[in-house]
């Protein structure tokens, strides 16, 4: 329904310990079809959303408008291979601002080796990553 926005610059959506788990969040990624969202900020804590989720998420890196860019993926189950597919928005040509919460996934030394690419990105200026309460 909301990528059907044709105006929507910016949304904040927060769906805390919703049981959402993957499938829902999944959902989530047609937002970056938005043709004008710019900042995108997504509040999914404690949803139990683990590697799918986080792939769906991480193709949010071909969204041409998107600027900014939270995901609040704290208290899920993402682990290395969740941590390694949002690696993946490096790739994203006009992101210039990125906020991951990885707080609590099950995500060791082998997954914050891969979000290190992250400071490779192309246009990324401002990256906050927490990685607290993790097996590091």
């Amino acid at each position: 329904a909301l990528r059907g926005a044709p105006r929507l610059q910016r949304l904040s959506l927060v769906l805390r310990s919703t049981r959402a788990g993957d499938e829902g969040v999944m959902g989530l990624a047609a937002l970056g079809e938005a043709p004008h969202l710019h900042t995108l900020s997504l509040y999914l804590g404690a949803n139990a959303v683990g590697y799918a989720g986080a792939r769906a998420l991480s193709g949010l890196k071909v969204a041409a408008s998107l600027r900014s860019l939270t995901l609040d993926f704290s208290v899920n189950q993402l682990g290395d291979a969740g941590a390694q597919t949002l690696a993946a928005l490096k790739d994203a040509p006009g992101l210039c601002t990125l906020d991951l919460d990885l707080r609590s996934n099950g995500v060791s030394a082998a997954g914050a080796k891969a979000l290190s690419m992250l400071k490779d990105a192309v246009a990324l200026h401002t990256l906050t990553l927490d990685l607290s309460a993790n097996d590091l």
